[in-house]
């Protein structure tokens, strides 16, 4: 029986360590953490163990965009 749980703060649902964004495919804790949670830093996060998260690597971040060209 898997347990999911959303989080109060940014409104994802996780089962079983698997993370369902409201777009895109499901992540990990890792993932979320690294896009969302350590720079909203609010209230009621339920991703705040870091023995759950585990290691964020690059990957878990979004990725720099090219630089924006002025005209």
């Amino acid at each position: 029986m898997s347990a999911t749980q959303t989080c109060p703060a940014c409104r994802v649902s996780i089962t079983n360590d698997l993370v369902h964004f409201s777009n895109g495919s499901p992540g990990t804790r890792a993932r979320l953490y690294a896009r969302v949670c350590q720079f909203a830093a609010q209230q009621g996060c339920i991703n705040k163990d870091p023995e759950k998260i585990g290691m964020v690597t690059a990957q878990d971040s979004f990725s720099p965009g090219r630089p924006i060209q002025k005209p």
